[in-house]
């Protein structure tokens, strides 16, 4: 499992996120590279078809883009990167790669984010990431061919129940136990699922947690990931809660 780059966080960086907390969105924890992932679990971003799809503007890169917090939404402090869509493609169901998700190895649980989670059935997307000091959260917003987004959320799912327990090399090389986990949230789009990794053991504090929140609307997924739910849980919620009211246009 991934050892945290940092222990704890500044006193400058504890207070502008919390003033984010205040504001319409949130920034999470401490942020660091993902490990490697083994190739069962990598994301893969499916090829563009080879024309457009005129017909599904809605659902395309540039509005899923438009769900995506932007500055004016922010508290002072916060920086917004890597902003990123897929553009005006909508990749057709026959064009997808097979879902990686159902044959994951386990050791892959500690480096789970919005990419991994939402990259088996995607059609679109749009993604960003919020940094303060040293902290982020991940966001995307995709959508998928019908009942496709339902299927994603279903192999969350039974990946958490399959790697309920397991045991993850970490940096050097060593055994970490670990647990995956995984509930539900009332009130959010049709369905909304919470994944989150902990490690076991007396050193479980050295070592990322990560925490996913999904929540579904339709055929499009909402996703934030913060790379320690121990850190700043609320945060993430905050900003599930702002793109779930967003994708269902009870928010803008």
């Amino acid at each position: 499992m991934t050892r945290r780059t940092a222990l704890a966080k500044t006193a400058a960086a504890l207070a502008t996120a919390g003033a984010l907390s205040a504001s319409l969105s949130a920034c999470g924890s401490d942020h660091h590279a993902d490990p490697a992932r083994p190739a069962s679990a990598t994301n893969t971003t499916a090829a563009a078809p080879s024309s457009p799809s005129p017909l599904t503007p809605e659902v395309a890169g540039p509005a899923l883009r438009v769900v995506l917090p932007t500055n004016a939404d922010l508290a002072s402090g916060i920086v917004i990167s890597g902003v990123y869509d897929t553009g005006t493609y909508v990749t057709a169901e026959a064009d997808l790669p097979a879902p990686s998700l159902p044959t994951a190895d386990c050791t892959a649980a500690p480096a789970i984010d919005v990419d991994v989670l939402t990259g088996d059935y995607r059609a679109a997307y749009a993604s960003e990431e919020l940094d303060v000091a040293g902290t982020s959260l991940q966001l995307v917003v995709a959508s998928t061919n019908h009942g496709d987004a339902a299927k994603q959320l279903a192999e969350i799912r039974d990946f958490a129940k399959r790697c309920d327990s397991f045991a993850a090399p970490d940096s050097i090389g060593a055994s970490v136990g670990g647990t995956v986990a995984v509930d539900s949230f009332a009130g959010l789009g049709d369905e909304a699922i919470r994944i989150r990794v902990a490690a076991a053991g007396p050193n479980a504090v050295n070592y990322s947690q990560p925490e996913v929140i999904l929540v579904r609307s339709g055929d499009k997924i909402a996703a934030v990931s913060d790379a320690d739910h121990q850190r700043d849980e609320a945060d993430a919620i905050s900003a599930a809660q702002l793109l779930a009211g967003r994708l269902t246009g009870t928010q803008k």
